[in-house]
This record gives C-alpha cells, sequence and structure tokens, in this order.
C-alpha cells in the first residue's frame, strides 16, 4: 500500500473548504433539504459519541446533496449557561458572583470563542459536511434577541408565570433546575428505623433522609395497612425536635417499604411534595438554596447535608431512638449536569406552563416520522410522566437574561419592548418607566434562562440566522441521541406546538450510545474513555466513520478494533482496486460505452444495476447500516474477487490480439463501475471517495464527488445469468484450491470441473488464465464441483 490515509483526508478537507463544496444554495422548498444540526457545547472535548451519532445525520446530508437537493446543514455551538459556566469555572478558577457579572460574561465568550476555534477543526476532521465558515452561537445577540423575543411572547400566550413556588434545586450548582434535567441514579445509602412516639408507644418509621427530621410535618400510614389503623387521625411526637405532627393516611404509601409507615418532610423528595400539596400540610424548610441547614434543623444549623445526615443519627441513637440500620439501594433523582442528589425548595421561579398541553404534545410527536419508529414511545412515556411546569430560570450569570424588570415602588412587573431586544437588565437600564405606577425606581431580574429554553428554539435559530426562516420551517430532518429525547426533542417540539402550532421538522433521527469493548458505558469515572484522534491516526477518519455506520438507528453500539480495521481496509482495498484499473488502463483514454457485448461486462453492470436499487431503497429509508453491508458485499466479492479478476485475461487477450473495442468496452466498464462505487461510498466514507473520483479519468466529473449525483445504472442484460453460474464454478475452483491446501494465486497441472458441460467449455480459456490451471478437464454435472492438481 502506498497511500498515507491521514495526508490523503487532510488534503480533502483543505480542499472542499477552499472550493466551499458545501456552501448552500437556497431554492424553492420542494428541492431544498433543511437540517436541524445538535449544536454541542463548548464545555469539553469531542468524543466517541460526537464521532458515533453526527455522522449518523452527515450519511443522509451527504446522500440528499447527491440526489439533487440543496441540503441546508448549519452549524452551531451551544455556548450559554450553565455548561459553559461549569467549563470557565475549571478552566481559569474564577467563581462568578454579584459583583463581577460583566467580567465573568466577557470571559465566558472569550473562552467559548478560543473553544470553539478548536473544537471546529475536529468536526472538521471526521468528515462532517456542514457549512462551518459561518456558524452561530447561542450566546450571540442575534440568538438572545430571538430567545427574549419567544419569551415575550409566551407572555403574550399566557404561557409563561412567575410563582412563589416548589421548585427542583441542584444544591452543588446552585441553581433550580427543571423536571428534564433530573435523571434517576441507583445509590447506596442507609436505610435508618427510628421511634417516634404515639401517646407513650414507639412508632416506627424507615428514612433514608433522618437529617430532613426537623421538616417531619406529618406521618402518613396506608389506610389499608391492619397495623395502623387504630393511630390513624393521632399525633406522633418527632425524636430529637419533640414536635407533634399528625398521623393521616393515604393511598400511595407503600406497606412493604420499611416498616409501612412514613414521615412526610418539606421537602424530601416528590412524594413529600405530593402529599403536601393534596393535604396542604404546614412548610418546614430545614435546607436553605446553598445546601446547608437552617434554623429548622436544630443542632444540625449550617451544616451541609452529608454532614447532617451523619451527625443526627449519632444524637438519635445517643438518645436510644435508633432501632436499626440497613443498608440499601435505591433510585434517586440527581441533577444530570453534575449527579448531585436534587432538593425541593420553595422560592420564586419563572415557569413555563404547559401541563395543560400533554395531548397537544403527543399530537404533535405522532405528526413527525420517528426514526426508528419505538422511539417515539420514549417521547409519549416522558410526555405523560410530566408532573411539574417546565421551571426556567436559573440563578447562574452566563445565559439569556429574563428581559425584565421589577417596579421598587409597586412590585409590577416591567417587559423590555421588542425593539429594544437584546437587553441585559443587570446591566443595562430600562428605557421605559413602571406601567402602572410610573415609577423609574425599576430593579433588574438577575436570574438567566435555563439554556434550553434556548436550544429548544434552534430551528428557528439557525434558519433566522441565514434569513430563511419564513422558506424553510418546519424542517425535514433533526438528528439526536436517544440519551437526550426528553431534552432537546421535546423541548423544541413543545415550543414549536405554542410558538407556531406546527411540528419544527418531519423527521426526527435517532442515534444510540457508546459503550466499550465491555458494554459499559464509556465516563471519565471508568477510565475507559477512548480518544477520537488516537483512533483516526491509527485508522483514518473513514474508518472512524465505517464503525458508526454499524449499527441502525437507535441502536447502542461498542468500541471494536475489528470494525475500525474493517474500514481501514476497505479504504486500502478501494484505493489497491482503482491503481488495478489505472494499471490494465495504461495510456488509453476511457471510451463512452451506450452498450456492451462481453458477457462479463454486461454481466457487472446488471449485478450493478441491482444493487443501487437496493441501496437507493435503503438510503431513501434512512437505513444507512443495511446499505452499506451491501454495498461491502458488491464491491467485496462481486466487483474485486470475481470482476476485476475476470477482467484480467480479458484485457491481456485484446491487447495480444488487437481488438481494442473490446479492450476499451471492459476498461470503460470496470472505470463505470468503480467511479459508481466511489459514490455510493461516499456519504459514508467521504474522503477516500473523493480521492478515487478526482483521480479517475473518466468525462463528466464534477469539482467533488459530493456535489455529483448519486449513482444510476438501468442496463440488466438477459444473459447475465450465464456469468453468474460461471461465477458459482469460480468459487469450486476456489474451494478445491483451498482444500488441496493450495493459494488462490497458485499455479496448478490440472482441474477437473463437473456442471453445465456446455456453458463451462465456452469460459475454458477465461477460468485456466484467472485462475492460473495449465490444464482444465470438463464434465457434465447436476451440481457444481471441481478438483485440482497441483
Amino acid at each position: 500500500m502506498d497511500i498515507d490515509i491521514n495526508q490523503m483526508e487532510e488534503k480533502w478537507i483543505k480542499y472542499w473548504d477552499e472550493n466551499d463544496i458545501y456552501r448552500f444554495e437556497p431554492d424553492e422548498r420542494s428541492r431544498v433539504f433543511a437540517i436541524d444540526t445538535p449544536p454541542p457545547t463548548v464545555s469539553g472535548k469531542m468524543h466517541m459519541g460526537h464521532s458515533f451519532s453526527y455522522p449518523h445525520i452527515d450519511f443522509i446530508a451527504r446522500y440528499k446533496r447527491m440526489r439533487g437537493y440543496h441540503v441546508f446543514f448549519p452549524w452551531g455551538f451551544d455556548d450559554n449557561g450553565l455548561p459553559t459556566e461549569r467549563y470557565v469555572e475549571k478552566e481559569t478558577g474564577v467563581k462568578p458572583n454579584e459583583n463581577n457579572v460583566e467580567e465573568f460574561i466577557r470571559l465566558c465568550k472569550d473562552l467559548s470563542e478560543a473553544s470553539e476555534k478548536s473544537l471546529l477543526e475536529g468536526w472538521k476532521r471526521i468528515g462532517m459536511s456542514c457549512y462551518f465558515k459561518d456558524y452561530y452561537v447561542t450566546s450571540s445577540p442575534e440568538s438572545i434577541r430571538i430567545s427574549q423575543s419567544m419569551f415575550l411572547d409566551l407572555v403574550k400566550k399566557g404561557r409563561v408565570y412567575r410563582d412563589l413556588a416548589p421548585s427542583i434545586r441542584c444544591p452543588t450548582c446552585k441553581t433550580s433546575i427543571s423536571q428534564i434535567e433530573m435523571k434517576d441514579q441507583e445509590m447506596h445509602t442507609k436505610l435508618v428505623y427510628i421511634n417516634f412516639n404515639v401517646e407513650g408507644k414507639p412508632l416506627t418509621i424507615a428514612t433514608t433522609r433522618p437529617e430532613m427530621l426537623g421538616s417531619c410535618v406529618a406521618v402518613f400510614v396506608n389506610p389499608q395497612d391492619a397495623r395502623y389503623s387504630q393511630i390513624i387521625g393521632r399525633e406522633a411526637t418527632v425524636p430529637i425536635f419533640d414536635r407533634r405532627v399528625k398521623i393521616m393516611a393515604d393511598d400511595t404509601v407503600d406497606m412493604n417499604f420499611g416498616t409501612g409507615a412514613e414521615m412526610v418532610c418539606t421537602f424530601g423528595d416528590q412524594n413529600d411534595l405530593d402529599l403536601w400539596k393534596k393535604y396542604n400540610l404546614p412548610l418546614r424548610m430545614s435546607i436553605d438554596k446553598d445546601g446547608r441547614m437552617t434554623d429548622e434543623a436544630g443542632p444540625l444549623k449550617g451544616m451541609t447535608i452529608g454532614d447532617a445526615r451523619k451527625k443526627i443519627v449519632e444524637l438519635l441513637k445517643e438518645q436510644g431512638y435508633v432501632v436499626k440500620e440497613e443498608s440499601i439501594k435505591h433510585s434517586v433523582n440527581t441533577h444530570e449536569r453534575c449527579g448531585t442528589p436534587i432538593e425541593i425548595f420553595i422560592e420564586k421561579q419563572w415557569f413555563i406552563k404547559y401541563l395543560d398541553m400533554k395531548d397537544a404534545f403527543i399530537d404533535n410527536g405522532r405528526r413527525i416520522e420517528w426514526i426508528p419508529d419505538y422511539m417515539r414511545v420514549r417521547y409519549e412515556n416522558w410526555v405523560n410522566g410530566l408532573k411539574w411546569d417546565w421551571l426556567i430560570s436559573r440563578q447562574r450569570y452566563y445565559g439569556v437574561p429574563f428581559p425584565v424588570w421589577y417596579c421598587a415602588d409597586c412590585g409590577n412587573t416591567i417587559y423590555a419592548d421588542e425593539k429594544d431586544l437584546p437587553v441585559d437588565p443587570r446591566i443595562q437600564k430600562p428605557s421605559k418607566k413602571c406601567d402602572k405606577c410610573g415609577s423609574t425606581n425599576l430593579v433588574p431580574e438577575r436570574d438567566v434562562m435555563d439554556t434550553w429554553a434556548t436550544s429548544s428554539l434552534t430551528p428557528r435559530i439557525a434558519l433566522t440566522h441565514f434569513g430563511y426562516f419564513d422558506r424553510y420551517y418546519p424542517e425535514d430532518l433533526r438528528g439526536q441521541g436517544h440519551d437526550i429525547i426528553s431534552f432537546w426533542a421535546f423541548t423544541t417540539i413543545a415550543r414549536s406546538k405554542m410558538h407556531d402550532d406546527k411540528i419544527p421538522w418531519y423527521k426526527i433521527m435517532i442515534s444510540g450510545n457508546v459503550y466499550d469493548m465491555y458494554g459499559e458505558k464509556m465516563s471519565k469515572s471508568k477510565g475507559n474513555i477512548v480518544d477520537i484522534y488516537t483512533v483516526i491516526e491509527k485508522y483514518g477518519a473513514d474508518a472512524l466513520r465505517f464503525w458508526a455506520s454499524t449499527v441502525s438507528q437507535g441502536d447502542d453500539i461498542r468500541i471494536k478494533d475489528q470494525d475500525f480495521t474493517r474500514g481501514r481496509r476497505t479504504v486500502i482495498k478501494m484505493y489497491n482496486a482503482k491503481k488495478l484499473i489505472d494499471i490494465l488502463k495504461g495510456q488509453r483514454t476511457v471510451r463512452i460505452f451506450d452498450d456492451v457485448k462481453n458477457p462479463v461486462n454486461r454481466w457487472i453492470l446488471t449485478e450493478e444495476s441491482k444493487i443501487l436499487e437496493t441501496l437507493t431503497e435503503y438510503m431513501e429509508n434512512y437505513e444507512v447500516a443495511k446499505a452499506r453491508t451491501a454495498l461491502d458485499t458488491f464491491f467485496w466479492n462481486v466487483f474485486c474477487d470475481n470482476y476485476l479478476e475476470m477482467i484480467k485475461p480479458i484485457v491481456q487477450r485484446s491487447s495480444e490480439s488487437g481488438n481494442y473495442e473490446e479492450m476499451d468496452e471492459t476498461l470503460y466498464t470496470a472505470s463505470k463501475v468503480m467511479l459508481d462505487v466511489a459514490k455510493a461510498y461516499a456519504p459514508i466514507m467521504p474522503f477516500i471517495s473523493e480521492e478515487i473520483y478526482q483521480t479517475m479519468d473518466f468525462p463528466g466529473r464534477k469539482i467533488s464527488v459530493h456535489v455529483d449525483s448519486w449513482p444510476e445504472e438501468k442496463r440488466r442484460y438477459s444473459d447475465a445469468d450465464e456469468v453468474s453460474y460461471l461465477v458459482s464454478v469460480i468459487d469450486a475452483v476456489r474451494s478445491a484450491k483451498s482444500n488441496a491446501k493450495v493459494s488462490i494465486g497458485t499455479r496448478v497441472k490440472k482441474a477437473t470441473i463437473s456442471g453445465k458441460r456446455q456453458t463451462v467449455e465456452k469460459y475454458r480459456d477465461l477460468i485456466a488464465a484467472m485462475l492460473r490451471i495449465d490444464d482444465v478437464e470438463i464434465f457434465d454435472g447436476d451440481t457444481v464441483a471441481a478438483t485440482v492438481f497441483p
């Protein structure tokens, strides 16, 4: 092999960039294929998940481009919100606070821009065909204007409200979060059995949150639980705190967990909140918004949650209240961003009201084609499980500001005018007075919006960035992972319904997760992260993309060196196949033949016609893995192993006999099929496809294979079956050589072949030359069989 794969790939990246190969040219809607591309965050390096899921979208983008569509395939970065803040804190050590808002925002912008430039090269390196020269970012003034404008649109529609209400809070990130940012995580903990006192008798409850005793407002049992029927309605005394709470009954209490009696605290978990709301119970908050114990926690005041849990158990044991402890593993709601168990807190927050729209969201989801279809069920399960309106305010600094001030005199809420957007009330003074009392004493809203409140608008942001929103919305395709169906898919569908009463795209294509070779999900903590640049350096980006095409949409994938090896071998095989054709062609120029006469050429064109029909059907149905597998079989087995080996003696014979018509016809056919193979591989392995395409001596080539048309071959010959039979004879002789412990390329003295004698006789010379046999003896037989004599 004399091809430097990495050098070749880098050459074509530069070529595509210099020649604007992927520039979008607007056209009428029916000729445009618009894609909503996932904007990655700038808070880390590219990983194998990126090199798996993003090529899935690129496979379709490249295919549609070759089908004649003008493909709108933008690039963007999601560079606002908590992920960016945490990245900046980690890189610089600077913590944001109320006194350095402007400085911290500038720092976030500077680091984001630097990270974006670095990351951009990575996505180019894996062969993405987005238009990278003009990309959007979610922190730009344009994106902020759109996000704020859509917030005001929801205000007008009565879909936004601010209220003192329970909210989900992350003590580590020190901000409220929404239900979509929660993740169930199995954790080991202690189930502590504690005695309460009921009129001088013990009542044992079991809890995983003993530090919440100061917030206990009731004890609940199941009304069907005979053990407790006599004490329902009485009062129990909370140990340590010596506070009396009512014993109540509710059907939701699990009689089989612990003792069947549970304390309700404000708030230990979602169940506590549900019962608190249902029975209008008192409010006692023993944990503050920063994760520290409050006055309500008594002797635990000022402690962290973890320290408080240890301390309260010590105190309970000292006073004889602990019956026993059990080690258990249970599911805990955590913040997906940092893994910290969430707390429920009461504070004023901004919400988008949408629980009343569940049916509408499900209906919109069903109007979209899901690839694969079963992923729609995950979406619907999420919608049906919603319990909270969407909490969109965050107590952070680098995000889209709410375009809101409050009147310090009358408490009125003042919204910015549309014409003044974008605005940052924390930095800019309002251009208006209170529309209720006329006061100019206005204070800014200091919270920022949830990053998903902006990311959910990516179709609008990307299309508006280029001036195409009114022309190409809804878009044709969204590609994303199944792990963010409840994040990005749901919020985008919800916002599109609320703002425009439309679906955001006609199709959504879902990819899976990446696992290591042992089936473990990759993570830094497990130490099983695979660096994509190491893979590319060893195998090449085409091989990486080949690996990504080995599973169907929605399926998870494992890291397998053999898949990378197969991809690299295919690159080399394509290069060598084209090189062989060049050697056979010599100095001759390829002539175009509308019809071919040699049976071997008629056969390969017939086989190509069949495979291209199959490939097109698979690609139209987004079944890329099936398409690539079928193409592999045709290229390796049909084209290389058989056709190219057959034409070697044909070209030699034609050259020796002076039959240049047959020679040119064969060289045309070989070149034509090789070119079509390169085109068919182009969506999956764009680099080697471009290399083959650009070095083919074939009329009518365009500036790039990626703007040429998808391959077609309509010629099918009725006598092609004869050569198909010949292939079975060739396979039989190869097997006979293998059984005789003789390599395929080794010359043998004799071979006997049984089968259709007349057909085999017709190709005697071809068989002998191709398989290096001195003497061929042919017999009639019902089945094909062969024996060789070294």
